[in-house]
Order: C-alpha cells, then structure tokens, then sequence
C-alpha cells in the first residue's frame, strides 16, 4: 500500500507539471519563448507584447503537415515545412490587424482547414516554349538539350537541387545548357530581394559566384548579407544599388521547377536528368538521321504550347 500511494504521488507530481490542450491529451512538446527561433517569422511592424501573442498561439496550434509538431516547433526544427511558414505568418498578419486571441486562433484554424497542397500538373508529352533570351546560362553554348531552372534562392529543396546540376554539368559537358530563370516565393521573406540581387550581379556579368555564394548561405539570406555578399562577388556597388530597385520572377507552381527542352522534368535525381537528356539526344539524333535519308520531317507547332499563368502561391 505504501509503494502505490508513493507512486501515486508521484504520478501526480509529474502530471502538475505537464499542460492540457482542448483536447485533453497531455502536451509534450517544448515551448518556444524566442521569435527568433521562428524561422523566416517576419515580425516588423508589431509590438513586444504582440511577438509574445503570436509565439503563444504558434505554440498552442499544431501544424498539419504530418509532423507531430507545433507551428513554432515546426519552424525551429523544420524550416523547409511551407506550411508551417504560412501558418506562421496567417498568425502574424491577423495580430497586425489587431485581432484579439481568439480571433487570431480563429484566423489560424480558417487557414489550416482550407490548405492544400499545391500538385504537380500532369503534363507528360508537353513541350513549352520558355523564352530563356538574356537569362543567366553555363554548359554547352550550342548544346542541344537546354535544362531551365526556374528557382528561388531561399527554398532548401533548390539548395538540395544544386549538387545534381553540377552533376549533370558535369556529365554532358558539351550536350547540356543550364538557364536559371528566377521565381521568389512569396513564403520567403528575402526571397525577392535575393533574385533582384542575383539580376543586378547578371548585369554585371557576376551571376553565378553570387549564385554560388547565396545557394551555400540559403538559411543566413538576409539584406544586409545580400550586399556583404554582392561586394564579395566584386560587383560594382553603385550600379547594384541601383538595380535593386526592380527585379521579376517566373509563373510557375513551386520551386524548384526544371525542363529539359520545354519538357517538365517530374523528378529530380540525377538518373532522372540522365534519362530525358538521353532521350533528348537520341530523338535529335534520330530526326538528324531521317533528314539525311530523305524523310521529310514534321513541321513544328505554329503555336507552342504554353503553361496557365497562376501567381506564385509560395508552394515549393
């Protein structure tokens, strides 16, 4: 009898010491008390006590995206997680509009319920015309497989994506073109100023050190280390001040996205760039052979085959 009350007391003991969601389920995850620990969390233009608001409600609401986690845990431990960022920032932009509590969990709760994930079109046979006049492009100057990039320098799955370019580069040296097109998600704070940057350093012949630089430091993108970085590539400070003031981006889905040839690559391994570029090459050298035996090919489209223009919705 003794040995259960003392476990029983200690059971207790152990129970004061845990908190209760609404659901009634003891809570077992850490709680985060710095907004810095929020990664990405944009929190200018709104006051000490509201950081204070927001984090709580960031600690309360789970994310949904299957992790087992809070949305602030979510961003300290997960920063590629897209939902939790937007969960974040729904949380953030009604506490800016000076919404109490419980509308601010109410404005969560809205946004979590309606989320879905943004899908891969299946566009298999589809070949787009994607004009890649003035972008930033190294491989093959007259390679007869061109791969387009459309990227975003802040996304850890394009930082991921850069080792299997290099790859490839290094694979079809002189039958494979790199064009990097820019396309900055709106989910990612710095993720604009970071391609009106790489677009100021193209101008001045400087695209792919800064490339290089801000991929490798992806998690530390910020403006003032956009600048530090700009001066380390040696551009001309003056006139990429004067550049950044405009910039553009691409219309797709999510980052990053590749084609090979106007074809929409589905995955990203290099086996998989391996497979369309030999593809490529033996339909090319195909038609090449049936020219030369007399055939007659088959005319091009007239009209290429274009993507719907949907604005970025910050899908990765």
């Amino acid at each position: 009898m003794q040995t259960l009350r003392v476990l029983g007391i200690f059971a207790l003991v152990l129970l004061a010491g845990l908190t209760f969601p609404a659901g009634g389920q003891a809570a077992t995850h850490p709680v985060i008390t710095d907004p810095a620990d929020v990664r990405e969390g944009d929190f200018t233009g709104i006051s000490e006590a509201q950081k204070t608001l927001a984090v709580k409600v960031m600690n309360a609401q789970m994310c949904n995206c299957g992790c087992d986690m809070t949305v602030a845990e979510c961003r300290l431990r997960d920063s590629s997680c897209r939902r939790s960022l937007i969960f974040a920032r729904t949380i953030m932009d009604a506490i800016r509009e000076g919404g109490s509590e419980a509308k601010v969990v109410e404005a969560y709760q809205a946004k979590a319920s309606t989320f879905v994930e943004a899908k891969m079109p299946d566009d298999r046979g589809v070949v787009y015309a994607i004009d890649t006049t003035g972008s930033p492009a190294r491989g093959g100057t007259k390679a007869p497989v061109t791969i387009v990039e459309f990227s975003d320098f802040q996304c850890p799955y394009c930082k991921e994506l850069q080792e299997t370019l290099e790859q490839v580069l290094k694979a079809f040296p002189q039958d494979v073109r790199l064009v990097f097109k820019q396309y900055p998600l709106n989910i990612h704070q710095y993720a604009r100023q970071a391609s009106v940057a790489a677009l100021a350093a193209h101008a001045q012949g400087k695209f792919w050190p800064l490339h290089d630089k801000m991929f490798q430091n992806f998690s530390a993108i910020n403006e003032e280390n956009i600048k530090r970085w700009a001066r380390e590539a040696g551009l001309n400070m003056g006139q990429f001040e004067k550049d950044m003031a405009d910039g553009a981006g691409a219309k797709v889905l999510g980052t990053p996205t590749l084609f090979v040839n106007g074809r929409r690559l589905q995955e990203r391994s290099f086996e998989a760039f391996k497979k369309a570029i030999q593809e490529e090459l033996a339909a090319i050298k195909g038609g090449s052979a049936a020219t030369k035996a007399g055939a007659v090919p088959k005319p091009a489209p007239s009209t290429p085959t274009k993507p719907k223009t949907t604005k970025p919705s910050g899908s990765h």
